[in-house]
């Protein structure tokens, strides 16, 4: 629960959510430097005692929020930096849990669950949703995406590509009980809007199979997509989601139990599973 704690610990907290705030919080100094190679955000390091958040300002002011909030992770958690050295793309591909665990945290403190599950669930499901939400909370498309899906009640996921290859989900809860899984690692849908790369035009969802996005579908029923293309990493943002009323009755399956025990693709509740309570240090 520290992450969710931590947001709690401001009473009245308004949004975008104030980097000074949290910095101030943990007794942090926070600095914006250019010198920074534009494939890396930003890391934090101690310096007599204090700690010190660089961020690259070549960045966008969303880029540079989140990685202000994942290197607060670092520091809260207690967990060790170790993406020094290494790109972004990299950082991306090869995380360690650690990293993928101040992501979590980031990403509940910059999008707080007490105040963004409302507004998730008041809006109308699509990309136009994300992107005002985005705006509110001065988050990327990326964030607000992930955040959107696993907040939702409406059954849908958050599908992040790269190169054409499917590199994360995230799934809402409801989705996650219909047993409907998103394999990683492997190639976009040739069907998909995903699949179209720099080449897509369509703004507005379209309805797919869904059997080309999940594995071992058997349920049926009505699919949409929307995408859109990020070209200066090559990736695709893809939402997907069900018409819950045109659904058979399915069971879990296997790849649902494996998928559960990705902490980066259960919906995020503030509370780490990691590092395991009975190995405390």
């Amino acid at each position: 629960m520290k992450a969710r704690s931590f947001v709690r610990s401001f009473p009245h907290l308004m949004f975008p959510v104030s980097m000074e705030l949290y910095v101030e919080a943990i007794g942090a100094v926070l600095h914006d430097e250019m010198d920074i190679p534009h494939n890396e955000s930003g890391h934090s390091l101690p310096i007599k005692g204090k700690w010190h958040i660089i961020v690259n300002k070549g960045h966008l002011e969303e880029r540079q929020r989140f990685t202000i909030c994942h290197e607060l992770g670092h520091i809260y958690l207690d967990l060790p930096n170790e993406h020094a050295g290494k790109s972004d793309s990299q950082r991306y591909t090869k995380r360690s849990q650690s990293e993928v665990l101040c992501d979590i945290f980031a990403a509940e403190i910059l999008l707080p669950a007490d105040h963004f599950r409302p507004l998730v669930n008041d809006a109308e499901i699509g990309f136009d949703a994300v992107i005002a939400l985005g705006k509110q909370f001065k988050a990327s498309l990326t964030a607000t995406g992930s955040r959107f899906s696993a907040l939702n009640a409406n059954p849908c996921t958050f599908v992040l590509s790269e190169h054409g290859i499917v590199r994360y989900a995230t799934r809402s809860p409801s989705l996650r009980e219909m047993g409907a899984w998103v394999q990683t690692g492997y190639p976009v849908p040739p069907s998909s809007l995903a699949a179209q790369g720099a080449q897509l035009v369509q703004d507005g969802p379209c309805e797919v199979d869904p059997t080309e996005w999940f594995e071992d579908w058997t349920r049926g029923g009505t699919l949409y997509e929307e995408s859109r293309y990020l070209p200066e990493w090559d990736r695709m943002l893809s939402l997907l989601w069900l018409e819950e009323d045109s659904l058979s009755a399915r069971g879990s399956t296997a790849s649902e139990e494996a998928e559960d025990s990705d902490p980066y693709c259960r919906e995020l509740d503030g509370t780490l599973p990691w590092p395991d309570r009975t190995k405390e240090r």
